[in-house]
């Protein structure tokens, strides 16, 4: 089914209202649930083990919702680790179906990146070795099969790593988990009449990616409250959602920006606000010494002050000039003494992007709308995308296809365009610098080690190295990270070697 993009805004306008009116209605504040955190900086003793199983959870509404957990109930565990560390994981899969586990960010060989290729069937157990040689980073873990990522995903198989160095871990920066270090996961959920989780392919699903009405953070209906001591409170953020752009602010002062999905920045960035790709990551400082409250306020959609998204569109109708935000989580300062120290002047030695290394230019065109010839292809080809199809380069995914060859140590620039809508783009095994983003230049919190860049108008041009490889049975991808779209075949592969 191909979606006219106009036609499905003006169908959603019902909806629209009747979500501004209900649906984004938050309740009291409830705490901020802490991700169990596996600390593995001082040494590994034995396999890491990660099951991936059905569960049960609740959001904080009291219903119990079908969920799918990585030894949780919801999610997966935060898992600390060290530059040098080679993990030992042991993936065991109890889903009822084929999953995989691909860690997200991480600059691996494509044989342990996790993956379509990598299938855990139901009841087997996936054991690879994977090598820690990058820089401190957020980064994450998530399900990655071919046709089934959106759902699996949307469900639970979702955690974080992050990964500490030497330098991270002597710099002056809040480093205690749960009193003035946090995780933070932010996801769009929808929930029925009774209260549970419910997910919903639909030909809109399908157009869009998936929109939850509702913010959860951690795994808990939103807005959730923290106590933190008086000093520095460090917040590690995760756009978990599968299609949703979010845009972050605080409710008192600007946003102090310190990490990108890469790593560090060379300093410290101050910001209104911050829009986030699903997939992307940053690091955020907030003084607590200045106030005694503060939040953090989220508003969904693409709105970044162009008026594109759903909620920016639908502003006057649903009572507003633009987006609302709605308040994430709340801060409130206790009489405890934390991390007394000033905002940071210097993060990292970070040089400045050098384009003229490039070897290789290599051109994508992220395709919304393709020919009906290909709908029966891609469904063929393992795609899952209703009665439609989208691609890269006018190919849908193909898992037997090699859509391009890089040779190993080459540093390349990849430049993105699409035919409709903002997507998230994301490469596997590698971070990047953006070049340019949407035809402009990146806002300063994006100029540092990426992962994700957004495309729209115009061209996104990133400068990239591939130091790993990656065989032709093990190759890497390259996707729109609005999970439905991946799902509907606009993802390719590519071998290093």
């Amino acid at each position: 089914m191909q979606m006219n993009r106009r036609n499905f805004l003006i169908g959603g306008a019902a909806s629209a209202v009747a979500l501004g009116s209900t649906s984004l209605a938050q309740s009291a504040m409830r705490p901020l649930p802490l991700i169990p955190m596996t600390d593995l900086t001082g040494g590994i003793e034995s396999r890491i083990a990660l099951a991936l199983a059905p569960s049960i959870h609740d959001f904080g509404n009291g219903a119990a919702s079908e969920t799918f957990g990585i030894n949780n109930s919801y999610l997966g565990p935060v898992l600390r680790v060290k530059q040098g560390q080679t993990l030992p994981f042991d993936v065991t899969n109890s889903i009822g179906d084929v999953s995989t586990l691909h860690w997200h960010g991480l600059h691996i060989p494509g044989d342990v990146d996790g993956g379509p290729h990598q299938e855990i069937e139901h009841g087997q157990t996936w054991s690879p070795d994977v090598p820690i040689v990058q820089r401190a980073s957020m980064n994450w873990f998530h399900s990655h099969t071919h046709g089934k990522t959106s759902q699996q995903t949307y469900k639970g198989l979702a955690g974080v790593m992050l990964i500490e160095d030497d330098a991270s871990l002597s710099a002056d920066l809040p480093k205690t988990y749960g009193v003035d270090d946090f995780t933070l996961i932010l996801q769009d959920k929808a929930f029925d009449a009774a209260g549970k989780m419910t997910y919903a392919l639909t030909g809109e699903v399908f157009q869009d990616g998936f929109m939850g009405d509702t913010l959860c953070v951690n795994g808990t209906i939103a807005p959730v409250a923290q106590n933190v001591p008086v000093g520095l409170v460090r917040f590690r953020i995760l756009n978990a959602c599968n299609a949703r752009f979010l845009t972050l602010s605080m409710a008192t002062g600007p946003v102090t920006v310190i990490a990108s999905d890469g790593g560090f920045l060379p300093s410290a960035v101050q910001a209104d606000s911050i829009f986030m790709s699903p997939g992307e990551r940053y690091e955020i400082l907030v003084d607590m010494k200045a106030v005694e409250t503060n939040s953090l306020m989220v508003s969904f959609g693409e709105d970044e002050g162009d008026g594109e998204g759903l909620f920016g569109f639908f502003g006057g109708l649903l009572g507003g000039g633009g987006e609302s935000a709605m308040t994430a989580l709340t801060m409130t300062r206790t009489a405890d003494k934390g991390f007394d120290a000033a905002m940071p002047n210097r993060l990292a030695n970070l040089a400045p992007p050098r384009p003229e290394e490039a070897v290789v230019t290599r051109s994508f065109s992220l395709n919304m709308e393709t020919g009906g010839d290909l709908v029966a292809l891609a469904a063929n080809w393992g795609n899952f995308c209703g009665d439609g199809a989208m691609a890269i380069n006018g190919q849908p995914m193909n898992m037997d296809r090699i859509d391009e060859k890089v040779r190993k140590g080459d540093t390349e620039i990849w430049r993105i365009n699409v035919d409709e809508q903002r997507h998230p783009f994301h490469i596997h095994g590698c971070s990047f610098r953006i070049l340019s983003q949407e035809g402009g230049t990146p806002p300063a919190y994006a100029q540092g080690w990426k992962d994700m860049v957004h495309v729209q108008d115009g061209w996104s041009d990133v400068l990239v190295r591939f130091d790993h490889d990656a065989p032709a049975e093990a190759p890497y991808m390259y996707h729109c990270h609005i999970l439905e779209h991946e799902d509907c075949g606009m993802m390719g592969q590519f071998t290093v070697g």
